[in-house]
């Protein structure tokens, strides 16, 4: 393998970790950047994970994969730059792009004398954020996006506790590119990573890939809150099962069962945000967000609506005894934001 023909992944993170270690696996040699010493220390002990896969993954590439100290140096030695950075979200909703920004700065010194070196962005970001990026590199270090960088948009359709899973059998892959050359590069790589499956590349221009992600998880999160929604009418109409209603409405293909079964709130660290951050992307183009803010009003309600019933049930009890099975969001994750289980546990606390 050619020197500068590995794969650089910054940020190795609860997403960049394994993905670079299924990149390792499948299609390069890997250099992995990180700034936390903290993750770095437990890569190189191999800590156990919850993450179904990434130990194994650790321990086989161990030749394949190797961390480097310099952002340089993990430049100067390969063909591509994978950022997988966190994007939290602000307090009107956006998504914070300043760890993206940040790094841009640290490796646009370095682009000079690169040619189409690949930077793909695989953090969910604000519509617009990626031709803001490309402006950034080109006015403030005199590079010419096509020539000495290509940037896309890629972001990865996973959820944590299944990433090795939903990684290697995705219903599609979204691309962002405003260059032909965008798409050919990552086609490139993917190709090792799905060989005879390029169909389930989806390439759309930038921006187009930034409104598709947030509207796919706002969509899903609109049929939880619909099925949510199915589910109070047994609070008030007796002898129903919601179950048979929705396991029938399931069965039209228009629909389909996927995230149409009873549970609890939409939550984790994609759903609750993508959401929240598409009102505010369509408040800011004066849109109409009613749709999705009735989903988010919803899904608000449900704590409420179990703790109603838990009282209901328990009512005549001194001190009733009560279990919660699991705290984290999901299986296999130790992820606890906007847990339905954590909310409930605040609330009777």
């Amino acid at each position: 393998m050619k020197k500068n023909s590995k794969i650089l992944c910054i940020g190795l993170g609860k997403l960049g970790l394994i993905f670079s270690q299924i990149l390792s696996e499948k299609v390069s040699d890997v250099i992995g950047y990180e700034v936390d010493k903290k993750i770095i220390k437990s890569v190189n002990k191999n800590e156990k994970s919850i993450e179904p896969e990434l130990n194994k993954l650790i321990r086989k590439n161990k030749n394949k994969f190797h961390i480097t100290k310099s952002l340089s140096t993990g430049i100067q030695n390969s063909s591509s730059a994978f950022l997988i950075l966190p994007t939290p979200s602000k307090k009107n909703k956006e998504f914070d792009n300043s760890y993206i920004e940040k790094c841009l700065d640290k490796i646009g010194p370095f682009l000079k004398n690169k040619k189409k070196y690949l930077i793909n962005i695989t953090s969910t970001v604000n519509p617009g954020s990626c031709e803001i990026f490309i402006k950034r590199l080109e006015k403030k270090y005199k590079l010419k996006h096509g020539k000495h960088f290509v940037l896309t948009y890629n972001p990865h359709l996973i959820a944590l506790g299944s990433i090795y899973k939903d990684v290697l059998f995705p219903d599609f892959v979204l691309i962002g590119s405003n260059l032909k050359s965008g798409f050919k590069l990552l086609e490139n790589i993917y190709s090792k990573l799905y060989p005879n499956k390029l169909s389930l590349l989806k390439m759309l221009n930038l921006r187009e890939a930034e409104i598709a992600k947030i509207s796919i998880n706002s969509y899903i999160t609109m049929k939880i809150s619909f099925t949510n929604l199915i589910s109070q009418i047994s609070d008030k109409v007796d002898n129903i099962d919601v179950s048979n209603i929705l396991n029938v409405i399931g069965e039209d293909k228009r629909i389909g069962k996927k995230y149409l079964s009873l549970g609890a709130s939409y939550s984790g660290p994609c759903f609750p945000r993508d959401n929240l951050n598409f009102i505010s992307y369509l408040k800011k183009n004066k849109l109409n967000y009613s749709l999705l803010k009735s989903t988010e009003e919803i899904n608000n309600i449900q704590i409420a609506r179990y703790l109603k019933i838990l009282k209901e049930e328990t009512k005549g009890l001194k001190k009733p005894t009560i279990g919660l099975c699991g705290l984290s969001y999901k299986e296999n994750t130790s992820l606890a934001t906007r847990s339905p289980a954590k909310d409930i546990f605040n609330n009777l606390k």
